[in-house]
């Protein structure tokens, strides 16, 4: 008889790097098809980076799946097909983007 053994942690093995690369106006982090996600290294207040970081790890969830997938042309959500270059990317309205600003973590606020 066979048995599985659970982990009393949980751990998540998400890679975060810091690139220089931004990705294009006002993007602050982007997931990458593989799970990992990719900071713009010139996000300096510790707020933000984890606002982005809360943010890009729903869409390492989405990936994972199978919600997901995109190319250089194209999203795919759900079985639908986004053509990137009709999309302004990043925008709250569209659907992997709406569960990801609803997840994430709000920044705090500054006095």
């Amino acid at each position: 008889m066979s048995f599985k053994l659970n982990s009393p942690y949980d751990i998540d093995w998400t890679s975060v790097f810091r690139l220089g690369e931004d990705g294009g106006e006002g993007i602050n982090g982007v997931t990458t098809n593989s799970g990992n996600i990719i900071i713009n290294k010139r996000l300096c207040d510790p707020d933000q980076v984890e606002n982005t970081i809360s943010h890009e790890a729903v869409h390492v969830d989405q990936i994972k799946r199978g919600d997901m997938y995109y190319d250089d042309k194209h999203i795919y959500w759900k079985g639908k097909k986004y053509l990137r270059s009709k999309l302004k990317e990043g925008d709250k309205k569209l659907p992997w983007e709406m569960e990801a600003y609803k997840k994430e973590k709000p920044l705090k606020n500054k006095k």
